[in-house]
Parts: C-alpha cells; structure tokens; sequence
C-alpha cells in the first residue's frame, strides 16, 4: 500500500548493526539510547532498505542432520535399524558422502554411499539388505539433502527400498540438494504486522531476502519495492529481530556472524477512515435510508366516495 508523507516530520534512518546489539540470542536486540517518538496525531511507517548477512550458512543443521539404515534377513525381517548423525556444518555433496564412508564402527559401516557426479544423485550400498528407513525413534531428516521422492501430500516417502543388481544398492530418486535455505526471513518482535506465509498463518516477518550470493561472499539485498508497515506505538525504543530459513527454523550461522538491516522511518497523518462496508448492499441502504410515502389526501377522499 502507498502512503502521502503528509507532515512535516523528517524521515529517520536507523542503522541496525548486530556488533552493537545488546543481546543475540534468542533475537538480536538493539537497545537506543535516543528512541524514536511519533507525535500523538501521527502515526510511524517502517520499511527494510536494506540488509547486509555473510553467506556462512549452514547446510547440515540439528534439524536435518540425522540418517537412519535398516537391515534386513533374507525373508525381509529386520535384522537392527542405525542412525547416522552428522555434527552440524557446511557439507558438500563429496564430504556429506566421506563421512558415511568414513564410519568404522559397527553398525555405522554397514552402508557405504556413492554419489553420481553426472546425475548429482546418491546412492547407497551394502553386502546385506537394507533400505533407509525413517520412524519416530530411528528418524531420516535429511530427505531434502539426499533427494528423498514426495508422495502427493508433499510428505517424504519411506522406507527407500534396495535393489539387487549389482549388489544391494538403494539408488535416490532425486537430486541431492545442499543449499541450505533459499531465502532469509527477518522477523520482528514487539510489533504487530500482517504477513501470511504458504500455510496461511499470520506471522511477523519484515522481510524475506534470496541467498543471492556463493559461499564465503557477503549477501547484499535492497528491495526493489518498499513494503511499509504502519505501526501502531508513538515510542519505539528497542528493535528485537531474528533470522530463520524457510522451514521457520533459527538460521544456522556461526555465533559471530555479524548482520545489519537498515530501516526507514516515516510519519504520516492517519488515513480517512473508510467504512469496511463500502460497496455492499447494506452499506447502500444505510446511507439511502427508504422512507415511507406520506398518504395523498386526493386518494382519501375518492375512498370516501
């Protein structure tokens, strides 16, 4: 929605840089010492312009870190079910597989991975029958990451059968996939805002900027529309944001990592209050009330005849 900047008010700039902030976790807040104040008749407008994150973002986090093997008999009974859980970091399709391979302990050696650099696919393989399997207690997370097939309710399925030829392969339907998270979503607290996400819930999302750069390159992003929100404090004294990927989960970088998000301040005269109601029927007849006609003395008259 666009706004008249109707005051006379001077638009503020607040530079938002997390080596100043007060606190980092669970959000960065920035505590200042000069707060920002709106005059009583006015109302405040904030807008992202721009944000600055190093793109050193995990890949491999507490949530998607977990890979779990079933072995099998002959007839297809289970023999035991393992968990691979890889310590969260930056994985490439190579080293995500060395790790597999590196495992020397029984039953973590059992499976050995192989990964198809033409196809940019994995498979798995091993002298016993086996599938990757996925429960509650022995969990695969790592469906995305491994090229896991979604059934058309968008849920991974399991268990990943082998086949026999040549050995006791599972092969992977997909790609593998190990971007950790296409988008950034800023979110802020202490303020309430109107943004809906894919799932159709309301949340508190400022902002959502691409991971538009390689690894090891600093991630810069300034919109190319403005998007105001219109507040409803006169004092702001503190900014509490927060970083999470698409999954809505805590962004998984290094407890260094410095971010910086420049907002736009604005003050504007409140908007005409429209009525909701504007173009329906009952709107129409509120406004055109319907009076009853007065009776013609005329039509009176030629009754008494």
């Amino acid at each position: 929605m666009s706004y008249k900047l109707d005051t006379q008010i001077q638009t503020a700039t607040v530079y938002l840089d997390s080596t100043n902030c007060i606190s980092r976790e669970p959000f960065y807040k920035y505590q200042l010492a000069t707060p920002i104040k709106c005059p009583t008749a006015c109302r405040l407008l904030i807008s992202v312009i721009g944000v600055s994150l190093p793109n050193v973002i995990m890949n491999i986090t507490e949530h998607n870190n977990k890979l779990s093997f079933q072995i099998l008999t002959s007839s297809g009974t289970s023999v035991l079910i393992y968990t691979i859980t890889f310590p969260p970091g930056i994985y490439s399709a190579w080293s995500f597989r060395d790790y597999i391979n590196g495992q020397t302990v029984a039953p973590a050696n059992a499976v050995q991975c192989v990964y198809d650099e033409k196809q940019f696919k994995f498979s798995f393989v091993s002298t016993n029958r086996f599938q990757v399997f996925n429960n509650e207690s022995k969990p695969t997370t790592c469906g995305a990451l491994i090229g896991a097939a979604k059934d058309i309710n968008n849920e991974f399925i399991y268990p990943i059968v082998y086949s026999s030829s040549p050995a006791y392969t599972v092969y992977m339907p997909s790609t593998v996939n190990f971007i950790p998270t296409p988008y950034v979503f800023v979110k802020i607290n202490g303020i309430s805002l109107s943004n809906i996400n894919s799932r159709g819930d309301i949340n508190d999302t400022l902002l959502r900027f691409p991971v538009n750069c390689e690894y090891g390159q600093m991630i810069q992003y300034r919109p190319t529309e403005t998007n105001r929100y219109l507040v409803n404090k006169n004092n702001i004294n503190e900014f509490n944001l927060r970083l999470e990927d698409i999954h809505n989960n805590p962004l998984a970088i290094p407890p260094g990592v410095e971010l910086q998000v420049i907002l736009k301040v604005e003050f504007i005269f409140p908007p005409e209050q429209l009525s909701y109601e504007v173009g329906t029927i009952s709107h129409f007849f509120k406004e055109n009330p319907i009076t009853e006609a007065e009776p013609d003395d005329d039509d009176d008259e030629v009754e008494g005849l």
